[in-house]
Order: C-alpha cells, then sequence, then structure tokens
C-alpha cells in the first residue's frame, strides 16, 4: 500500500528542520521502555502477521497509529520523547535522507546479507545516497491497466489480457485505441483524470526531476512529456475528471462510475484492487489485468526503519526480517493487498491462483512482470511535492477549463519558488 501523498506534504518542508533541531542525548525515552515499540498504519502491515510476530518476538508492541503518523514521527523526534522502536516510512523515504542520524544503518545489522532476495530498485529507494540504509521494504505499488473486459467484448474489440496488451503497448496507441472504442460506447471514459496518466508516465521513466546530488533537472524532456501526454488524454475527452479519485474517501463518482461501466478501463498500481472488489463487488468476474501502455512503472510502496534510539537495535531488526521476509510476503499480500517486495513471493501458488474477481484470472503474473521491469530511479526528498504541483495545475486545466500554458507556467514557478526556499535552486 502507499501512504497519503498530500499528508506527507503538509509534514515534508518542516519535517527536516523539526529532525534538524533535535538534540541527541544519552538515554532518550522510547514509547514503551522494556517493550520494541512499532507504529505503522492501518493496512500498513498485515494484522495477522503482526500478531503472529508478537507471539513469536514477546517484546513486540504494535501500535496503529490514528492520523498521521509522519507528523506523529516528526514530533517525537524532535522532542526525543515517546519514540517508536520500529516505524513504517512511506514512500517519501527521500525526505528522511538528510536526517539518517535518527535512525540505525540497517547495513550494521546484517541487512546486506538479505539484499539479494529483494527487487534491486526497491532496496536502492530505501538506501541515501552514502550508502545508508535506512528503510527496509514493506511493499510495492506496480502499475497495470485495468479494464471492463466484457464490455470490451461487446463491443468488439480485444478483450483477452494478452490481445488487449498488443493492442495498447505505447500511450499513444492507447489513445487511439480508447477514442475509436468510444464511438462504440459513447458516454464513457478511458482514464481516470489528467493526473493519472502524469503520474504513471512519470513513474515510467528512468529519470523523474533530480539527479543524484540533487542536481535538479529543470524543464525536463520527460516531465514535459508526461505533461503533454495529459493534455492530450484530456484533448481527447477519454479523461473523466474524477479528481482526487487517488485519496481514500474521495472516490465516489469513480466508485459509480465502475458500477456503471461508465469508466471502461484505467491504469493504476497494484493497491488499487482491494479498493475496486470493496466498492465494485457487483462486477465480479468482469475485470481484467494485462501490461500498462508505456511500460513497467511503479506508484507507492513503503518501508520499515529503525531508530537509534531502539535500546535494542538487533532484536528490532529480527522483527523487521521476519515481518518483511519472503516467506510472509504472501500472506501479507493475500490479507492486505501488500504487494510483494520479494521475487520468490511471486511464485507461490497461493498468489498465482485464479481469481474469480478477475475471471479466473491470475493477476500476480501481470504484476510481477511490472514488478521485475521497474526502472531502478533516484529519488529525491522534493520529488512528491513537485509532481503534486504538476498535477493540480492538470486538475485546473481538465475541471476549471484553466489556459494550459498558463498552467504549465505557474506549476514551473510554483516549483522554482519551492527549491529556492528549500535551498536547492
Amino acid at each position: 500500500m502507499t501512504l497519503t501523498r498530500r499528508s506527507f506534504l503538509t509534514a515534508a518542508g518542516l519535517g527536516v528542520a523539526a529532525l534538524g533541531s533535535a538534540v541527541s542525548c544519552t538515554s532518550p525515552t522510547t514509547a514503551n521502555p522494556g517493550k520494541l515499540t512499532l507504529w505503522y498504519t492501518s493496512g500498513g502491515l498485515a494484522d495477522q502477521v503482526v500478531t503472529d510476530a508478537q507471539g513469536r518476538f514477546g517484546e513486540l508492541y504494535p501500535s496503529q497509529v490514528s492520523g498521521q503518523l509522519k507528523q506523529r514521527l516528526l514530533a517525537a523526534l524532535s522532542g526525543e520523547a515517546y519514540l517508536p522502536d520500529i516505524t513504517m516510512l512511506g514512500d517519501d523515504i527521500a525526505t528522511y535522507f538528510a536526517d539518517s542520524a535518527h535512525f540505525a544503518d540497517l547495513r550494521n545489522l546484517g541487512a546486506d546479507t538479505v539484499k539479494d532476495q529483494y527487487l534491486p530498485w526497491k532496496w536502492q529507494a530505501g538506501t541515501a545516497p552514502d550508502g545508508f540504509q535506512l528503510g527496509f521494504p514493506i511493499d510495492i505499488g506496480p502499475a497495470a491497466l485495468y479494464y471492463r473486459h466484457d464490455l470490451f467484448a461487446q463491443a468488439g474489440f480485444p478483450s483477452e489480457p494478452d490481445d488487449v496488451a498488443a493492442a495498447v503497448p505505447t500511450w499513444d496507441a492507447y489513445f487511439d485505441f480508447g477514442r475509436r472504442l468510444q464511438e462504440k460506447l459513447p458516454g464513457r471514459h478511458l482514464i481516470t483524470d489528467t493526473k493519472t496518466v502524469y503520474t504513471y508516465s512519470m513513474a515510467q521513466e528512468p529519470e523523474k526531476y533530480f539527479k543524484p546530488g540533487n542536481t535538479y533537472l529543470g524543464d525536463a524532456p520527460q516531465v514535459r512529456r508526461a505533461w503533454d501526454r495529459a493534455l492530450t488524454a484530456f484533448r481527447f475527452g477519454l479523461t473523466a475528471g474524477y479528481a482526487g479519485s487517488q485519496d481514500p474517501g474521495s472516490s465516489v463518482e469513480r466508485h459509480a462510475a465502475w458500477n456503471s461501466g461508465k469508466e471502461l478501463s484505467f491504469v493504476n498500481a497494484s493497491w488499487i484492487v482491494g479498493e475496486l472488489k470493496k466498492s465494485a463487488p457487483d462486477t465480479a468476474g468482469k475485470w481484467r489485468v494485462c501490461r500498462s501502455p508505456g511500460g513497467a512503472g511503479n506508484q507507492g510502496g513503503s518501508f520499515l526503519a529503525i531508530t537509534k534510539y531502539c535500546p535494542r537495535p538487533d532484536r528490532a531488526y529480527e522483527v523487521v526480517r521476519w515481518l518483511l521476509s519472503p516467506e510472509n510476503q504472501p500472506r501479507s499480500y493475500l490479507e492486505a493487498g501488500l504487494f510483494p517486495t520479494s521475487p520468490a513471493a511471486f511464485d507461490d501458488p497461493r498468489l498465482l491462483a485464479p481469481e474469480p474477481f478477475f475471471g479466473g484470472q491470475a493477476t500476480m503474473s501481470v504484476l510481477a512482470r511490472a514488478a521485475r521491469e521497474v526502472k531502478p530511479a533516484y529519488f529525491s526528498p522534493w520529488d512528491i511535492a513537485i509532481s503534486d504541483t504538476y498535477t493540480d495545475e492538470l486538475t485546473n486545466v481538465e475541471l476549471a477549463g484553466k489556459d494550459p500554458g498558463r498552467a504549465w507556467d505557474d506549476a514551473r514557478r510554483t516549483v522554482e519558488r519551492l527549491l529556492t526556499r528549500q535551498g536547492v535552486l
């Protein structure tokens, strides 16, 4: 799963300052002395696996944090009081790299001996530029194209996963496919919103907004390409304009479209499956999954980290390693939809079983291929803020009629102001 992107932005600017103000002490206070306190969000770990870990490690004290975990963690770090021993971190883990002194380097606890059991690009994402291993990977969000098999077939279009994937290998091909499909099925959409196109286009790129060393790439070709691609989808009438649909609690209209068949397809990460099944149960058997147009990409995912205040880091690492072991990851996927970070889990028979909701398709084969093919990329502490700046302006174009040229200029200026305030420019 992925922690809410917008909520992280609220604290991101203040987070680094707060961490930097923390003064190290020799006897920091942990939340539950004598216990190994674990902070995580609801759905961030599989409940039964956590329960089993409690039985295995008697001193483990798991705590689901209500509200915003990051805000609570930053407050605890700055005050050096009521600190967790183990904490969940989101896909914005790069925002903590500058303050890695507040965490244990997992290399010193033996993490290097198991790194080969995990996807290299995900392991790299939890590693600071200087090699400090801050995060142990929990899950990822490989992207795929989800589509209504029944409605594609009704329109006389390719409807089996391999055939659909072959028909839409690129975004341009997908747009052309969508325009022709809309002629057969008017009043339907194939793309959630412009934000989706931009987000998943950037997810497929091997280079984002910065080079290692935090060299800003400025008006980079991949950024402009994702922007123009989103606008093309909008101009063709392919986007539904469900702004905010990727945030929990803001998807009522989209859920209705899933049930009615108004949204014929969408590109999204693996973690959307739980929401789809829960919100559109009557469409069971009608959906299929295939490779995303444009290729493999990842959106979201999280980590566990050990704070430096933990008095027993070796024991805490044993907990982390067991919770996130290749053996436990299939259980976490089946219970909580946490897509495995260990390729060994991809071959687990339980994950390759036919899925009734997807008409008997075993979606793991599609998602696992995407997970393996994700291109390693450098993520800076400012990537999420920059991405949201561009997608906010795309939403202004899509829903408020803002001029696209002005929206682009405004996005660029906002990003430059942000980076200037942060001392990057």
